[in-house]
């Protein structure tokens, strides 16, 4: 039923002209006429009921749907390209992550061959027999690493013992110079 198209006005012009008959009616001599007067009444409230309706503010419900139509050429290839995209970053940091891990490796063994002071070709070949296993790795990791503060302890050491004897030398000269005076 649509209720905007309701003219309100002409219905009440309609009644009052109801009205108007109805009063003419007995004020004339006629008898008066016995109307049905319910059915009137009904059509009266189901018209204040519409009329209350429309007053009423309408409720508008807004749907948001989103779509990705891969239909569209644009959208699509601009998922296919980031997807590409994030599987080759993904690869190229596995890469390096492999290329870091190497790199440590073999730092480590530079450090172990430099510790033993020289190697020959069955020592480098254990030595790549024992990086297969973790446990062998952090063994040579602490040795190297001790090797490495005994050796620096040592040059502080013998860094000591030569400003010691600069100074020595320093004060006995002194002393002489002072003697010869």
């Amino acid at each position: 039923m649509d209720t905007g198209k309701i003219d309100l006005s002409a219905i009440f012009e309609m009644f009052e002209t109801i009205n108007r008959k109805l009063d003419k009616r007995d004020k004339s001599t006629e008898p008066p006429i016995q109307m049905d007067t319910a059915a009137v009444n009904a059509f009266t409230e189901r018209l204040e009921d519409v009329v209350t309706e429309v007053r009423k503010p309408a409720k508008v419900e807004h749907q948001h749907r989103h779509t990705i139509d891969v239909g569209s050429s644009k959208i699509f290839l601009s998922l296919v390209v980031m997807g590409l995209m994030i599987l080759g970053l993904s690869y190229i940091v596995g890469e390096q992550r492999r290329s870091i891990s190497q790199y440590r490796e073999n730092d480590l063994k530079y450090r172990y061959v430099k510790m033993q002071g020289q190697t020959n070709e069955e020592n480098l070949y254990r030595l790549e027999r024992q990086f297969r296993y973790d446990d062998s790795i952090k063994t040579i990791r602490k040795q190297v690493e001790k090797y490495e503060e005994l050796v620096k302890e040592q040059a502080e050491r013998m860094e000591r013992a030569k400003r010691n004897s600069e100074e020595m030398e320093r004060l006995r000269k002194e002393a002489e110079t002072v003697k010869s005076k």
